[in-house]
Order: C-alpha cells, then sequence, then structure tokens
C-alpha cells in the first residue's frame, strides 16, 4: 500500500568507500527496471523488487531465464534472491522472508535500495523494526567468478537473537538453454534439467541431461553452469524449492545431493542455527 507520508528522495552516501544512490522506501514505488553494468562480457538486469535476468555474453549464455522486463518483475518470487529467517525469542517463533511479499504486513518494515555511482554494484537492504533485525545482500560483477551475491543479517537492538537462516538463490539455468527455448517449451527444458551437488567443497552443478535438438541424434551435454557459496559453517545446500515449505513450518532440510527439477525452480541454498549478537557500542 501506498504511503502518502513518505517521500521518495535520491541521496548520495558512502558505503565501505565508494559513493551509492540511496533510494529510500523504493518499495512504495511502482518496479522499475535497471541494469548492472560490468568491465567483462558478464551482464544484468534487475528490478526494483529483486526479479532479475543476467548471463554471460547475450541471452544465449543466460544464468537465470531470459525474459522480458514486465515478465522479470513478476516472477520476483521465484527467481533471484531468496531469503527465509525464523526467529525465536522463547515462547514465539516469528518467520520473515525480507523482499517478499510474503508476511511483509506483519512487521513495520523498511526497504531502501542503493546503486553504485559507477553503476557495478546494487544493494538491497530492509530493516525489520519489529523484530530489531536488517538483512541486505549484494549484486556485483568479477571477470573470474562470475556474478557475486553478499549477504548479510544484523541485529540492531541490544538482545541476542536466536535464528535460523534460508539464504540463497533460485531458478539457475543449466548450459544449453538458449532464449526461444525458454520462451516457448520450458516445460521441455525443465524435463531435461539435472542439478548435482559435489558434497566436499558445496558446489552446485547445473546441467543438461542432454542437448535439446528436434533430431535423431545423440547431443551429449558436456557443459553446465556452477554456483558456490562461502561463510557459514557447516551448511545445509538444498537444490530444489522442495523443503522451503517445511522449513516455515520450523522442520529442518536435509541436504540434496541430486535433484531432478520440472517444475520447481532449482534452488541453491543453505541453512544454519546462527547467534545473532547485539552490536557492540562505545
Amino acid at each position: 500500500m501506498e504511503d502518502s507520508n513518505k517521500n521518495n528522495t535520491l541521496e548520495i552516501i558512502m558505503i565501505d568507500g565508494e559513493r551509492y544512490f540511496k533510494i529510500p522506501d523504493h518499495d512504495r514505488m511502482r518496479p522499475f527496471f535497471m541494469s548492472v553494468v560490468s568491465d567483462s562480457d558478464l551482464w544484468m538486469f534487475i528490478s526494483s523488487n529483486g526479479g532479475l535476468t543476467a548471463g554471460r555474453k547475450n541471452a544465449e549464455f543466460a544464468l537465470f531465464p531470459y525474459y522480458t522486463d514486465d515478465k522479470i518483475t513478476e516472477n520476483a518470487e521465484n527467481t533471484g534472491s531468496k531469503t527465509i529467517i525464523r526467529y525465536s525469542d522463547g515462547d514465539k517463533t516469528h518467520l520473515w522472508e525480507p523482499f517478499s511479499i510474503r508476511f511483509a504486513d506483519n512487521y513495520n518494515i523498511r526497504r531502501n535500495l542503493y546503486k553504485s555511482f559507477y553503476g557495478n554494484k546494487i544493494i538491497f537492504e530492509e530493516i525489520n523494526h519489529s523484530l530489531g533485525l536488517t538483512f541486505s545482500y549484494s549484486w556485483n560483477t568479477g571477470s573470474e567468478y562470475g556474478l557475486i551475491r553478499k549477504a548479510t543479517l544484523s541485529n540492531t537492538d541490544n538482545t541476542e537473537k536466536k535464528v535460523w537462516i534460508l539464504d540463497g538463490i533460485q531458478n539457475v539455468l543449466p548450459f544449453g538453454i538458449h532464449s526461444d527455448l525458454q520462451r516457448n517449451a520450458s516445460n521441455l527444458g525443465d524435463a531435461y534439467k539435472r542439478a548435482e551437488l559435489h558434497a566436499n567443497s558445496g558446489l552446485a552443478i547445473f546441467a543438461l541431461s542432454a542437448i535439446i535438438v528436434d533430431k535423431a541424434e545423440p547431443s551429449e551435454a558436456l557443459k553446465a553452469n556452477i554456483a558456490w557459496s562461502t561463510g557459514l559453517k557447516d551448511p545445509v545446500y538444498l537444490l530444489s524449492t522442495a523443503q522451503l515449505e517445511l522449513f516455515r513450518q520450523g522442520r529442518m532440510p536435509e541436504t540434496e545431493k541430486t535433484s531432478k527439477v520440472r517444475e520447481e525452480p532449482i534452488l541453491l541454498s543453505q541453512h544454519v542455527h546462527w547467534q545473532v549478537r547485539p552490536k557492540k557500542t562505545g
């Protein structure tokens, strides 16, 4: 719902020594489309609600489905970043999904958007005043590591908190799904998708069981897209969305080593039981 008491004004602030444009309460505006530039062949188009498409070179090497901006905005709930946080304050457990339409009306939240002065980094921030927590994530690119997402959860009051976090990215495409196939025969593409976890490294491999061709000939899929993460101790890795609802219900997910995905968007995520301690002051 629009709040006429809040004005959306562009500010210039410094974050880690870099200049950013800040749009406070960007969710009070109609969704708008942006690009994240790079110094290599990486590209990203992203909506202010978090929906995105990205890849290398062109649309035929997309890492997320390549659609028009209206469909990218509409698919924000199942493509790109996904975070679910369970917070226990003793007798009651609170469920919070930053940047989602789920449970947004349950809390006093504020959302801010930051884009770097050079247009190569973007930060989404959600402040939950009701829970005393702030979650943010950023996107930028690197020629060696590709698309880089960094997520941060901060405690904003003086109480120690016990939280469970599920965080990651959804709807990663395998190599070989070209734009025409994605638009016109996405269900056929789903039938060929497979995901596999390299358990020792936590590397997720997204590939096709075979290259999709309209000829009676063998066509092996010898290339794959990959995703990996770091920063959490002993995480549980998921390769599909099958256990998201179980996590919302308070149950613990189990690592998925393989996934033959059809209708579910693919997800690489982590689950961890984490103590969030208050920040030191003074």
